[in-house]
């Protein structure tokens, strides 16, 4: 329930700054529930970039991705669920999951992506 709730709020915000995005790029801005970021990265043509990490234990989160660059970003988890997703050039996406350990953002392109993360207790 927690989750769909925060897929909710986050698509509601996005398509909220959408129409403002147009003018300028967005920029991710610390919440009340932030753990991590935020940030922002540059991938390698076909590299990864780690943006979270829990080496203790798992956290029930969810990320915020907002793409910066003119190629797809691909998100992964890895942990008890491992959900994916592909954020396109110029677009947003928040995926969230349980019993996380680890986040990683992929460019899959052949030229460099560049994107602003947050990571988001769930």
């Amino acid at each position: 329930m927690k989750t769909i709730r925060w897929i909710l709020v986050a698509a509601l915000a996005l398509g909220l700054a959408g129409s403002a995005s147009a003018a300028a790029k967005a920029t991710l801005t610390s919440t009340n529930n932030t753990i991590a970021g935020p940030g922002t990265v540059t991938i390698a043509a076909g590299g990864t970039e780690r943006i979270f990490l829990h080496s203790g234990g798992a956290s029930d989160v969810c990320v915020t991705v907002v793409n910066t660059g003119k190629l797809p970003v691909d998100i992964s988890f890895t942990g008890a669920s491992a959900p994916t997703g592909e954020v396109p050039a110029g677009g947003s996406e928040a995926v969230c999951a349980d019993d996380v350990t680890q986040i990683d953002l992929s460019c899959t392109e052949e030229q460099t992506c560049t994107a602003q993360w947050r990571v988001d207790d769930n």
